[in-house]
C-alpha cells in the first residue's frame, strides 16, 4: 500500500513539472493517439484524461468542447505533415532524385509517428461537411508545398509540378498504408519506383 502511494506521488510530483506547453503537447500527442486507435473525432475527453493520467477537468482547460478537441488535433495532424517537408532543399537536385528523397521521408513519417499518419489516413476518407472542408484545406497546403519542392528542380512547370504534387499525395497515401500493413520492403520500394517512373515520365 505504501509502495502504490509512493508511486502515485511521483507521478502528481511528475505532472505537476509540465509547463502548459509541454500539458498541452502531451496531450495533443495523447489525443492523436486515441484517434488513430477510435477513429477520427470518436475519443472523448474522459478517454484523454483516463490515458493522460489527468482530470476530466484538466483536458476541458485545454479543448473546451469536443469540437475544439477534434480541431485542435486535426491542425496539430496537419501541421506535422506540413512541416515534414521543411527539411528538403531540392535546390540542384534532379528530379527523381528529390522524389526518392520525397519517399523516405514519408516512411520513415509513418515509422516515427505512425498514430500522425493513421490520423491523416482516416481524415481524407471522412466525408462529414466540416471533416471533408478541413482537410481539403490542408491537403491544399501540402499540396502547395510539395508544387514548390518540384519547381525547385527546374524541369517542371508550374503547373506539372501542381498535378505531380496531387500525384505524389495519392501515392504517399498509399505508400503509407503499405507500410503501416507491415508490407515487405522490396514490394515498397517496387511501388515507390514505378510511382516515380510514372511521375518523370508525366513531366517529360
Amino acid at each position: 500500500m505504501e509502495a502504490r502511494q509512493k508511486d502515485t506521488n511521483r507521478k502528481d510530483i511528475k505532472r505537476s513539472r509540465l509547463s502548459p506547453n509541454e500539458r498541452r503537447q502531451q496531450l495533443l500527442d495523447i489525443a492523436v493517439e486515441l484517434f488513430a486507435e477510435k477513429g477520427v473525432g470518436e475519443a472523448r475527453h474522459k478517454d484523454l484524461a483516463e490515458r493522460a493520467g489527468v482530470s476530466v477537468a484538466t483536458t476541458f482547460v485545454y479543448f473546451p468542447t469536443r469540437e475544439a478537441l477534434v480541431e485542435m488535433v486535426l491542425a496539430e495532424v496537419a501541421r506535422v505533415h506540413v512541416s515534414l517537408f521543411d527539411s528538403i532543399d531540392a535546390e540542384g537536385l534532379s528530379l527523381k532524385r528529390c522524389l526518392h528523397g520525397l519517399a523516405d521521408l514519408i516512411v520513415l513519417m509513418v515509422v516515427d509517428r505512425p498514430d500522425y499518419v493513421k490520423v491523416w489516413l482516416g481524415w481524407s476518407t471522412n466525408y462529414a461537411a466540416l471533416m471533408r472542408k478541413s482537410f481539403l484545406e490542408a491537403e491544399g497546403e501540402v499540396i502547395d508545398r510539395l508544387a514548390r519542392i518540384l519547381n525547385q528542380s527546374g524541369t517542371l512547370s508550374e503547373t506539372q509540378s501542381r498535378d505531380n504534387a496531387r500525384i505524389l499525395l495519392a501515392a504517399s497515401q498509399t505508400l503509407s498504408t503499405m507500410k503501416l500493413d507491415g508490407l515487405d520492403d522490396k514490394r515498397i520500394q517496387r511501388f515507390t519506383d514505378h510511382t516515380i517512373d510514372v511521375v518523370i515520365a508525366y513531366g517529360a
